[in-house]
């Protein structure tokens, strides 16, 4: 009995020695990750955009409030945000906004309540990456670029943003958060 619960431990043993390697050499993962060699720190003229208006908005309240059209938006403190998104994505933005005021506060902001969106829709996220974004272009040429953006070490992209190249400078004109939702706004 005490050979038979000497070779139980063994195998045991060897059975946790083998799933130990197999997760060093990566065999085994706690579900899918992403193909982080497809994705790189923001190199191109698009991708640095999408980056600087990115953590300006992580930073900068007042350009969310830009972008959303709220009424606490102060434009003595722009710094020139309409450089950075085209009209139709302002409009669609703004109407996000209103719709989630009318939805969560029957129309009108109310004091001490989150009446609009409830988190920043420039990097579909609540909080803010400690570490750099990384981006893959999907497609891109002169007029147009299309960008995914995951936060490192995330299995699934957090956005896909299409940017346009308008007046010599590339724009945002639509981002898609969680891309398997559905079209682009």
């Amino acid at each position: 009995m005490k050979s038979v619960r000497l070779i139980v431990v063994f195998q045991l043993l060897l059975l946790g020695l083998g799933a130990f390697a197999a997760m060093a050499s990566g065999q085994v993962r706690d579900g899918p990750k992403p193909n982080l060699s497809a994705y790189h720190l923001a190199a191109s003229d698009a991708e640095k955009t999408l980056e600087r208006v990115l953590r300006a908005s992580e930073k900068d309240a007042n350009l969310l409030d830009f972008v959303l059209h709220t009424p606490w938006y102060k434009p003595r403190a722009d710094k020139g945000y309409v450089g950075y998104f085209t009209k139709h994505f302002l409009s669609v933005m703004a109407e996000m906004e209103k719709k989630a005021v009318k939805e969560n506060c029957k129309g009108k902001y109310l004091k001490g309540e989150i009446c609009g969106l409830d988190y920043n829709p420039l990097t579909c996220a609540q909080d803010q990456a400690e570490t750099p974004y990384l981006y893959r272009a999907d497609s891109s040429d002169d007029a147009k670029a299309v960008i995914s953006y995951i936060w490192p070490g995330e299995a699934q992209r957090a956005a896909v943003f299409e940017m346009l190249y308008e007046n010599g400078r590339w724009k945002i004109d639509a981002v898609r958060c969680r891309p398997d939702d559905g079209p682009p706004n």
